[in-house]
């Protein structure tokens, strides 16, 4: 920036940090009108110039600060990358476990639905408000379901039970899909019982059914079972790409 031969300058203190800002010029005459001085209209250009550039800079660092806390988090980009990890959506995954044997299905089964693009939850039915159900028009709810004593509910699953039964859950599940897979030994009069009740209730309620309810016998091979199964499964929610895994858990 060029300024006038017979204008001096001198040092501006900056009113923000105390650095050296734009001279100001000082006018050699000094009755010479305000509006129309040389001087006056350097000083005003210079300070423009100089509000200009600081504005710019502080725009650049705003935006790139900006930028980088988009880049850095949020609700939109966690979303986008929780999108691109599970295209498939969640799915539900609920247990009825009196050994243990249900629930470590429950895990085998989650970790192969998130290896299909699935963002999977394994739940204990006792941690799980019934009244929901009517509310997973999202999510694919598959029930995993053993058999205690003679046909009775397992222990984590009787507040479930009983909440179905007493008519509490209405009568419009129509938004739901669900599957089941039941646990039982044969050996036992009221085989796979409470796997055979989910799957009637659930669908008499109006739920849509995924694929067959699956038997599973621990007199012979419920490993071998729930495999065959899962293959079923999978190839209802995963069609063209959705076979199935390695074997469940004892």
């Amino acid at each position: 920036e060029t300024r006038p031969a017979s204008l001096s300058t001198t040092p501006l203190a900056s009113a923000a940090g105390g650095g050296a800002g734009p001279a100001a010029a000082t006018c050699p005459t000094a009755t010479c009108p305000t509006a129309a001085c040389p001087a006056a209209a350097s000083s005003a250009a210079a300070a423009s110039a100089s509000a200009g550039r600081t504005g710019a800079g502080a725009g650049a660092r705003s935006g790139a600060g900006s930028a980088a806390a988009g880049g850095g988090g949020g609700v939109q980009l966690t979303r986008a990358v929780s999108d691109s990890h599970y295209p498939r959506g969640p799915l539900l995954i609920l247990w009825g476990s009196q050994t243990g044997t249900a629930e470590s299905f429950g895990k085998v089964l989650a970790e192969e639905a998130r290896q299909r693009g699935f963002d999977a939850r394994s739940l204990d039915l006792e941690e799980y408000a019934p009244e929901r159900l009517a509310e997973e028009d999202e999510a694919p709810v598959v029930f995993l379901m053993a058999t205690h004593g003679e046909g009775e509910p397992t222990d984590n699953a009787v507040p479930f039970y009983s909440f179905v039964e007493a008519e509490r859950m209405g009568t419009n599940l129509k938004s739901l899909r669900f599957a089941a897979f039941a646990l039982g030994n044969k050996q036992y009069q009221h085989f796979c019982a409470m796997g055979k009740w989910v799957d009637a209730k659930v669908s008499a309620l109006g739920a849509e059914r995924i694929c067959p309810l699956g038997l599973g016998d621990d007199d012979d091979d419920l490993d071998g079972d729930f495999e065959r199964w899962r293959e079923t499964l999978w190839a209802a929610l995963c069609p063209g790409g959705g076979g199935g895994g390695g074997g469940g858990g004892g």
